[in-house]
């Protein structure tokens, strides 16, 4: 104990939310994200991108994506969500070889929106403290007018946590609990008006506090990405916006449910959201044929360079049937099918087709409780303007968007 003078908070684990939740609807049935506009390459690890690297590739660079983050916003996107890469998956295409930071980017695409929320992506694995993200979050806040948001990535990649001068292997579950004390002191952080202290078992802070707090009352929004049953109890317990994968409908459909039931149990409210990679042609037809354009190009080493760095991500979740096998050698010991979904879309929901039909396929993950979808554009100049003019006319007509 340090005896300062000030109160030392008892609070150190979740489910904790002084002053309540933030609200969470947009009015919008279905709540759109831009997601991964900040990276090369976004979710399309082809060497396709490579015949025209400045639209399939290096849309990241800010005179090309503060353009698209404005067209986002245009159109009606919700949120703008980058991708956080510290170090790329290589191969010859340089797979998410080079990114604008997904912490300090926020602070630029606020004053060039006025309604979009404006995400930031922190790894909080890698050495960061609640009052370094508390204090860079609440700024963030008051440059957007409270529309600033978080996404916490409790997982974490080895070569990018060696390159933090981290070299010990970190335990899946010990994470989590590193991420619930540091979501508690950072709630702490934004809650109290006066200076205090705080000492919990892998983070402690006396006489903090972050004058001024954020903009946005009581706090901003939250989010997290959790496969596993101890990555998704952490999220439901502790932010706003639960980020899940799955291999099917049914699979989603089944998440949903489980984290309906958590979040009854711990009487907080939570959104389901996913990320997806999306193709819109004008026809199925010429859908496949540019889906077997970035196929017949897959980086195979920026792939395995990519798979062999998840040491400790947990968005597919504990469990997940393994991707290694012997069906196809030229794949370095993965299965076909596993490179071949990862490498376009990351195993997500690939929303490829004729607008008629990527509209389906979003309403169909509407249908099975996805509530916010981060769409990933294999080109986004084309994919925002025909999610304008073609899709969400659609949705519209679905009710699934207003």
């Amino acid at each position: 104990m340090v005896n300062n003078g000030f109160k030392t908070v008892e609070t150190t684990s979740g489910p904790f939310d002084p002053g309540g939740q933030p609200e969470l609807e947009t009015g919008q049935p279905l709540q759109l994200g831009f997601f991964g506009w900040n990276v090369r390459a976004g979710m399309t690890a082809s060497k396709a991108v490579l015949t025209d690297e400045p639209r399939l590739a290096d849309y990241w660079v800010w005179e090309r994506s503060s353009k698209l983050i404005k067209l986002a916003e245009q159109i009606g996107f919700d949120y703008q969500v980058p991708f956080g890469r510290w170090i790329g998956g290589g191969g010859e295409m340089n797979f998410n070889g080079a990114a604008l930071d997904f912490l300090a980017s926020a602070a630029a695409t606020a004053p060039i929106t006025e309604k979009m929320g404006v995400i930031s992506t922190a790894h909080i694995t890698y050495g960061f403290h609640p009052l370094h993200i508390a204090k860079f979050g609440a700024t963030i806040d008051h440059i957007s007018n409270g529309r600033w948001g978080l996404n916490i990535v409790s997982g974490y990649q080895a070569q990018e946590r060696a390159a933090f001068g981290r070299l010990d292997p970190l335990d899946h579950d010990e994470a989590y609990d590193m991420a619930e004390e540091f979501v508690v002191l950072m709630k702490h952080l934004w809650h109290e008006k006066e200076r205090f202290n705080f000492e919990g078992k892998y983070y402690q802070s006396y006489g903090a506090v972050v004058a001024p707090g954020p903009s946005r009352n009581p706090r901003p929004v939250l989010m997290n990405a959790g496969g596993s049953p101890k990555g998704i109890d952490f999220a439901v317990r502790n932010v706003d916006v639960v980020f899940t994968l799955a291999p099917s409908l049914e699979g989603y459909r089944e998440k949903v449910a489980h984290v309906r039931e958590l979040s009854s149990k711990y009487n907080r409210k939570v959104k389901i959201a996913t990320m997806s990679w999306a193709s819109i042609e004008a026809t199925d037809e010429l859908a496949e044929e540019r889906l077997a354009w970035y196929e017949d190009h897959i980086d195979l080493d920026a792939v395995y360079a990519y798979y062999t760095a998840l040491a400790g991500i947990d968005t597919f979740g504990a469990g997940d049937s393994s991707p290694k096998g012997d069906d196809y050698p030229g794949y370095k010991g993965l299965t076909k099918e596993f490179v071949e979904t990862f490498s376009i879309g990351m195993t997500s929901p690939r929303l490829y087709g004729s607008p008629e039909t990527v509209a389906e396929k979003i309403r169909a993950l509407h249908d099975v409780g996805i509530e916010s979808l981060f769409i990933n554009f294999a080109d986004p100049q084309k994919g925002l303007h025909q999610m304008q003019d073609d899709v969400l006319p659609i949705l519209r007509k679905m009710g699934i968007r207003k």
